[in-house]
């Protein structure tokens, strides 16, 4: 395990980033740990990650909520 910094931010606001120090296995991880810790509407959109003694290996994904709910169609034979 080790110690990541996870900055999240809404697009539009890349100044106001919320900062949160995180423990886990990989940086994909210790985002999950962030994003999944809030409900589905309040997500920022960008979230980035790196080790807290390697600043400069850092990982950056980008979540958008879904447009428009899609419709399942039931499979036909």
């Amino acid at each position: 395990m080790r110690s990541f910094v996870v900055a999240a931010w809404e697009r539009r606001r890349h100044r106001e980033r919320e900062l949160h120090k995180v423990t886990a296995e990989t940086a994909e991880h210790a985002i999950v740990a962030v994003a999944s810790s809030r409900p589905l509407e309040e997500q920022p959109g960008v979230y980035e990650a790196w080790p807290a003694e390697q600043p400069e290996l850092n990982l950056r994904i980008t979540y958008a909520a879904p447009k428009r709910r899609l419709r399942l169609r039931p499979e036909t034979e």
